[in-house]
């Protein structure tokens, strides 16, 4: 039923653990990602569907992981956490049955948990761990409920689900919610970025949320889920996660905040039709955010650096011609030909406000960090991983210019 191509997971586990005795996981997570790729050669096992998306998603977020480790080494329990996460979330990629994605959620909430515990240096590490389990459960609850009654209902199971009963569709709405920090639900997340470093904050935003949301938007169909709430609940997200972001009290903080909003972009994809405008975008937004975070955990001042932090904000703030503005007008322009008509005023609206306050968000953190006269020296590889990140960004942009406005219109 699994078939051996399911099994590259353990093999990850068992190298990376291997290496970790030598101190050299990030290496280890390429190396080992490497034998999952055996698994394109096959077609597909009773749970688990390998696509060309799979494997680009999945290797980026291994990359991002490895490069995270690199700056902010791990140890311990915190390391078999962060793998046992890894797996999950790389897993769920790849999922095409809602049984097998649920219990992917529960071992991501249970190796989150002990993440957090082990990797957070802050004191309410611990009430931070505790709440994100429990609502990581009740997300998760609410998922094997609606599962339940698509079962009693006589339906499938399999993706692509079709459209059950009211309940059943409002209960799976509500948990994919609760599990990407939809408000207002997203506050118990902010107890993990304030607890980590802000890298593996950083990681939080990008891996787990890449990862639902996809799988989420693998498990429609043409007839269609009924998604009210989450379009609901992803609109409110959009203007409530920037206006929170403009009263954050440090710009590390309001990236945090900025990053439920563009989480929330997503929502404008999650339609048959959406599913390779939402991988571009995240593909994007990944690498994007990551980088936007270590500029602003760490900023490069000078007239080279501030020009290299323009460019890195402002692909966050979708400003034309960097490379974020073309993948998320992608997303709008889904949002108006795709979205069921009753929500899609309300959500592409908020989404332009949204789009408005990010560029206000975005300018006020640029403010801020040109105000701020003390800095400790930089290291010669963040100036590298900046100015390589920048202009790959706005470079891509500009050459890509054609290929976008041709897939939108």
């Amino acid at each position: 039923m699994w078939g051996a191509d399911a099994l590259w997971i353990e093999l990850l586990l068992i190298g990376a653990g291997i290496f970790n005795r030598w101190r050299s996981v990030p290496p280890a997570l390429l190396l080992l990602y490497g034998v999952a790729l055996h698994a394109y050669r096959e077609k597909e096992t009773a749970l688990l569907a390998f696509s060309s998306a799979a494997v680009e998603i999945g290797s980026l977020f291994s990359l991002l992981t490895a490069l995270l480790w690199g700056i902010y080494p791990l140890r311990g329990a915190a390391s078999w956490a962060l793998l046992l996460q890894l797996g999950s979330y790389t897993l769920l990629l790849r999922s095409r049955n809602l049984a097998f994605t649920w219990s992917l959620m529960e071992s991501a909430a249970i190796s989150g948990y002990f993440f957090v515990a082990n990797a957070g240096a802050a004191p309410q590490k611990w009430n931070a761990a505790l709440r994100y389990f429990t609502w990581s459960v009740v997300g998760s609850a609410l998922i094997l409920l609606s599962l339940s009654l698509r079962l009693s209902e006589g339906l499938s199971i399999t993706y692509p689900l079709s459209g059950g009963k009211r309940l059943a569709d409002t209960l799976l709405s509500l948990g994919w919610a609760v599990k990407v920090g939809l408000i207002p639900w997203h506050f118990w997340l902010m107890g993990i970025y304030r607890s980590l470093a802000a890298a593996w904050g950083g990681w939080f935003f990008v891996v787990p949320k890449g990862a639902l949301l996809l799988n989420l938007l693998s498990a429609l169909s043409p007839q269609g889920l009924n998604l009210y709430a989450f379009y609901m609940l992803g609109a409110i997200s959009l203007v409530s996660a920037y206006a929170l972001a403009w009263q954050a009290q440090n710009p590390v903080e309001m990236i945090f905040w900025g990053s439920f909003a563009q989480g929330a972009y997503a929502v404008l994809a999650a339609t048959t039709e959406g599913i390779q405008a939402a991988q571009d975008f995240w593909l994007v937004y990944s690498i994007a955010g990551i980088l936007g975070l270590l500029y602003v955990e760490k900023p490069w001042r000078g007239r080279w650096g501030w020009s290299v932090g323009v460019l890195l904000l402002a692909n966050l703030a979708a400003l034309p011609p960097v490379l974020g503005f073309w993948v998320k007008l992608q997303l709008f322009w889904v949002g108006i030909a795709y979205l069921p008509k009753e929500v899609s005023l309300p959500l592409v609206g908020a989404a332009i406000i949204a789009t408005l306050g990010g560029f206000a968000v975005y300018g006020k953190i640029l403010w801020r960090l040109w105000s701020e006269k003390e800095a400790s020296p930089l290291p010669a590889w963040r100036k590298v991983l900046y100015v390589i990140g920048a202009g790959g960004l706005f470079g891509l942009g500009l050459g890509g210019i054609g290929k976008w406005m041709k897939g939108i219109f």
